[in-house]
């Protein structure tokens, strides 16, 4: 009753322990995606926050259950790297989620997005398309992860200038619109912001990006609301609104230094370095843009890199360095071809354009403004096609292309009325003004002077009001009307007096605003500062706690660990007395062993003696019949060409009998004789032949040299010489022999054409029952050899002869009428240059020989034996 007692008390607690298990894993869970909850939450508002959730989260992977949970740590963990710059490591853990969900079969198509960010962020953005072409093929249309990897192509389209594509791709969006979350679809908002942006359309572009900065406020969202504020800075920035680009700027970079997002305040300093470009202010602006240019470098910010070093290159070519400035455009037109990035390649060629104007190079700066015009027009940025237009039309007035100039001028100043581009019309007033001057078309200046006047007034642009006054001023003194050029002299030297006190006005201003950025900054680092400290005495206490737990943690491993090393020492001293006793027993069985090898060895020494001696003596026997078989073979060579000789003579005796017998009537009896005499007479002719070939081929080298021959009347002439000898043993056929070869000529041996060919044409049709025999040989030079294929519709060859039809009297079959020399001559005259024969055959469906010769070392040999025969002369 005991034991039953006992064993049901163990049962209970066994359970109990299991249950506080999965109780304990559960909470584990759980606490993971609270981490996680809170780390997604707070990327766009609390970075410092993120960070640290992120960082619990991934402490606790390696006891998470849940495969997605894990995988969303892993994410979470990169994303922290990502928000430091720390592409790489990013990349890293994005890829461990996406591994470990496909390892498990998961869907992984959201986690995809993350890795093309990355991609994106490096300035890749070829990998970028390919790696949602490459995933996107396993979606459905109507699934959200679809929409969204329809959203990433277009970001890295526009980032790079792919107009085109861009707009293909913002129509499918627009279609599929439905399956959208509130998330991606405020996304595709913003891309169609930067879409107007790049076409130029930037009333279209502010409408979007304001709604967009209003709802970003309203709902806390800092990050989103900063990036925002930069696009509406850049669309001021680019219609000459000065001011605002500069109010959206600072308050961009108030979020971003909120934020301490590193990439998000170089992204300001960039910014903010161009203003001041535009500005003329290229000392404070090459200032802000090396700082940028620093955090793009260290990260590999590929895209944004070309963007600074582009606008360096701008600054110092207005500064008149024209060295560096070519420096640091050349730099980044190589990042721009590197990543084809279409957006900047066309502003880059536009920039070496206006330095090589400058530079009086006048032939290099219109190449370089048509390539400008060219990959503007790629990405339909009608403001950048107008403004390099108009560069070029200066260069082509310059040169004396006045037409061709005052066509681009007039296309520049169109572009600008259409966008309504004042500050582009007011230059382009003055200049066609200037043109009109100067061609004594003084109507047409003064119109253009007017409405420059007019639109400078309306702007308030004194710089060009104070050109046009002088101009018209000049223009009047021309035309001799004093009144009115003392007039316009005199408001020019007003204008120039207002701008001069604006200059110092602005002047003031701008070290006012500095002085007040700077004491924004010193607040701002005061609270970095409070921060980063309460941050570190939040860390300190996180430490200690940490530390107390692993200290209880490592002594009660360590306790378990000295009951365990006890366990463990007990059971070896255990088995080593175990061990002792069985080494003895082996020890004495090893030494038993070892006399009885050595006796072995004894008797293997013996024998490696005998086979040596064995080995040498067929060593000799060997050598003693290699001599024997070389003899044999020149012997055999010596009987061949000796029969052959001595058999020619009778042979032609007989043959000149039958032809004798030919010129008398005969009986039919006699007829019939002479008949028989004359089949057998042929036969013994071409067996005298064929040894007669073997005797030559085993003389090859006393051979006249190869010449020039014509492979198709060649190959005809061999090829109605053998039909004609074999004809009168097959009378009753029809032969439909065809030839495929070219008239080229080639350098070859006739001879062993003639040998090859002979034969291999007499066995289609020897080899060859049907009533309509059909042969095809074609001949071709091709890659310097000669390829050379005779195929018939014969009996063929069964799959067992293939191997040893090339063997001397070798017969396919012991009814054939053959002598079995044939192929034997075919394969000794292919070896003797080198070349090669194959064979493809099917029974009772005929049999196709290919022969390739390498003509190379034929030609050299024609060469050398010229060249013997002209120094002999």
């Amino acid at each position: 009753m005991s034991t039953k007692r006992t064993i049901l008390i163990l049962i209970i607690s066994l359970a109990f322990f299991a249950l506080e298990d999965i109780y304990a894993q559960k909470n584990m869970d759980d606490s993971a995606s609270y981490f996680i909850n809170i780390a997604n939450e707070n990327w766009h508002n609390d970075l410092a926050l993120s960070h640290n959730a992120a960082q619990q989260a991934f402490e606790l992977i390696p006891r998470i259950e849940d495969i997605k949970i894990k995988a969303d740590a892993y994410v979470q963990y990169g994303i922290s790297f990502y928000t430091k710059l720390e592409y790489d490591s990013a990349l890293s853990y994005y890829q461990k989620a996406v591994n470990l969900l496909k390892a498990n079969e998961y869907d992984y198509s959201q986690y995809v997005s993350y890795l093309a960010a990355v991609l994106a962020k490096k300035g890749h953005f070829k990998d970028v398309f390919d790696l949602i072409e490459k995933e996107q093929y396993s979606l459905n249309e109507n699934e959200t992860a679809f929409y969204e990897f329809l959203l990433i192509k277009l970001s890295a389209a526009i980032k790079i200038g792919y107009t085109d594509h861009a707009l293909k791709l913002i129509n499918q969006l627009q279609q599929n619109g439905n399956i959208a979350t509130e998330k991606l679809l405020l996304r595709f908002k913003s891309l169609q912001g930067q879409y107007y942006q790049l076409i130029a359309s930037y009333k279209k572009s502010d409408s979007i990006f304001n709604k967009l900065a209003f709802y970003y406020k309203s709902t806390d969202n800092k990050m989103d609301l900063a990036e925002t504020y930069l696009f509406l800075a850049k669309n001021a920035m680019e219609v000459s609104n000065y001011k605002e680009s500069s109010k959206f700027l600072i308050k961009a970079q108030s979020i971003y230094e909120e934020l301490n997002y590193e990439y998000g305040i170089a992204l300001i300093n960039l910014e903010t370095g161009t203003l001041l470009s535009w500005m003329q202010r290229y000392n404070e602006a090459s200032d802000y843009i090396f700082k940028a240019l620093k955090v793009f470098d260290n990260n590999q910010n590929l895209n944004e890199l070309q963007i600074a070093y582009y606008e360096l290159g701008w600054i110092f070519y207005s500064l008149e360095l024209e060295k560096r400035a070519k420096k640091y455009l050349d730099q980044s037109l190589e990042i721009a071809r590197e990543i084809q990035n279409y957006r900047f390649l066309g502003s880059q060629h536009n920039a070496y354009g206006s330095l090589y104007t400058d530079l009086e190079i006048f032939d290099s700066a219109i190449f370089h403004f048509d390539s400008a015009i060219y990959y503007e027009e790629l990405t339909k940025n009608i403001k950048q096609i107008s403004a390099a237009k108009f560069n070029k039309a200066v260069v082509l007035e310059k040169i004396g292309q006045d037409y061709k100039a005052i066509k681009l001028y007039r296309e520049s100043y169109k572009v600008d009325s259409t966008l309504r581009n004042y500050a582009g019309l007011i230059e382009g007033e003055w200049v066609l003004g200037e043109y009109f001057m100067k061609k004594d078309q003084n109507d047409s200046a003064l119109y253009y002077f007017n409405l420059g006047e007019k639109h400078a007034i309306n702007l308030g642009e004194k710089y060009f009001l104070l050109k046009i006054y002088e101009a018209k001023a000049n223009l009047y003194s021309k035309t001799n009307n004093f009144k009115l050029s003392t007039d316009y002299f005199q408001k020019a030297l007003k204008t120039q007096k207002e701008l001069s006190e604006e200059t110092k006005t602005l002047e003031l201003a701008t070290l006012e605003t500095s002085y007040d950025l700077k004491n924004k900054e010193k607040e701002l680092t005061l609270l970095n500062l409070q921060k980063e400290n309460n941050e570190k005495t939040i860390a300190l206490k996180n430490r200690t706690i940490a530390s107390q737990r692993n200290t209880l943690i490592v002594l009660a491993v360590g306790f378990i660990l000295l009951l365990v090393i006890s366990y463990i020492i007990f059971r070896y001293l255990k088995i080593r007395t175990k061990t002792n006793h069985k080494l003895r027993e082996l020890n004495n069985e090893i030494q038993e062993k070892q006399e009885e090898i050595m006796a072995q060895s004894e008797e293997l020494q013996e024998a490696n003696q005998y086979v040596t001696e064995l080995n040498e003596k067929l060593e000799n026997r060997v050598k003693d019949r290699t001599l024997a078989l070389e003899n044999a073979l020149s012997e055999l060579d010596h009987f061949f060409y000796r029969a052959s000789h001595d058999f020619r003579g009778p042979l032609t005796t007989l043959m000149g009998l039958v032809g004798i017998s030919k010129g008398y009537d005969l009986p039919e009896e006699g007829r019939t004789l002479f008949n028989q005499v004359n089949i057998t007479v042929q036969k013994l002719d071409g067996l005298v032949k064929k040894l007669q070939a073997v005797s030559f081929l085993g003389d090859f080298e006393n051979l006249k040299a190869p010449t020039s021959i014509n492979l198709k009347d060649q190959i005809h002439k061999i090829t109605d010489e053998v039909v004609k000898r074999k004809s009168f043993d097959r009378t009753d056929y029809q032969y439909d022999v065809k030839v495929y070869a070219t008239d080229d000529k080639v350098i070859f041996y006739p001879v062993l054409l003639e040998i090859c060919l002979s034969n291999l044409v007499e066995n289609s049709l020897i080899f060859n029952y049907t009533k309509s025999i059909k042969i095809r040989i074609s001949a071709e030079v091709k890659n310097e050899e000669l390829i050379l294929s005779v195929a018939d519709n014969g009996i063929g060859i069964s799959e067992d002869m293939k191997h040893e039809i090339f063997n001397m009297f070798k017969r396919t079959s012991q009814i054939s009428s053959g002598n079995g020399l044939g192929l034997y001559i075919v394969k000794k005259a292919t070896e003797i240059l080198n070349g090669d024969i194959k064979l493809k055959s099917k029974q009772k469906e005929g049999s196709t020989f290919t022969i390739t010769f390498p003509l190379s070392g034929i030609t050299e040999i024609a060469k050398k034996y010229q060249d013997k025969v002209y120094s002999s002369s």
